[in-house]
């Protein structure tokens, strides 16, 4: 239970303004969860980066996207829209490792101070019980914008291999944000027959059409590395990747396309 209150329920948030004749702020960035606290207010269960536990979330101008690694290995993400309304936001889940692909609204209470912010969720249902969840993030060193950024999500993926082409296509999002990125997806253990998260997180550049990603954070095995890629735009909401496994002397082209800025 506490696992799946940890994965699957930190939000997004947008910064309100100081006062009524205040343009509102943007909460676009990368944050990194530092504390997190849950209570039924009668027990109380607390994560936080000192402690092992490692989150990020990524704002853009429409959507949120998180990911967390627990340090008891629990993996969760989320991704959707939001709206704000004052200091409260409300968050609409496209697609998370909690619910599978069920549409639901959360609504954060958010205050902002001068390393990030504090989001709280007052009342959080879940097996029959209310959960207050409250969360400290802090802000990530950004860099810049790219023609990438924005919320993703894959639409085809083949191998090529000599003559052969496999279709190898499967349910991926992916953001890009300030020089950051991450990735969220989900698979079928064959053996198990269960459901298995995936997710990661690392920085990127990208110059012309060359991409190159730094992923330093996934429960992938093998997977944090350096990514060269190729780069095609199929238009502004379009893209495809290629890339290449001298190892299996394979190429694998991804194509994706925008769903949130």
């Amino acid at each position: 239970m506490k696992k799946i209150i940890f994965a699957g329920f930190a939000f997004a948030a947008i910064l309100s303004a100081c006062n009524e004749s205040a343009k509102p702020v943007t909460q676009a960035g990368v944050d990194k969860l530092e504390k997190q606290v849950i209570t039924d207010g009668k027990t109380e269960t607390v994560k936080s980066s000192a402690n092992g536990d490692v989150q990020y979330k990524v704002f853009t101008s429409e959507g949120y996207f998180y990911i967390g690694i627990g340090k008891d290995s629990s993996v969760g993400f989320g991704t959707g829209s939001y709206k704000q309304e004052g200091n409260t936001i409300t968050e609409t889940n496209i697609y998370n490792s909690g619910s599978l692909d069920t549409a639901w609204d959360a609504k954060l209470e958010i205050t902002n101070n001068e390393k990030g912010y504090t989001q709280v969720i007052p009342s959080l249902m879940s097996n029959g019980l209310s959960y207050k969840i409250t969360e400290d993030y802090s802000k990530v060193e950004a860099s810049g914008t790219s023609a990438l950024d924005g919320i993703w999500q894959q639409t085809k993926s083949l191998d090529v291999k000599g003559m052969d082409t496999v279709v190898s296509t499967y349910k991926e999002h992916k953001v890009y944000s300030a020089g950051h990125f991450m990735w969220a997806t989900k698979a079928t253990d064959t053996v198990t027959k269960k459901t298995i998260n995936y997710v990661g997180h690392g920085t990127f550049t990208l110059n012309n059409d060359a991409l190159t990603e730094q992923l330093d954070l996934s429960n992938v095995n093998g997977a944090v590395r350096k990514y060269d890629i190729k780069l095609k735009f199929n238009g502004a909401d379009e893209y495809t990747q290629e890339t290449s496994d001298t190892v299996n002397k394979t190429v694998n082209f991804k194509t994706y396309k925008r769903i949130l800025k």
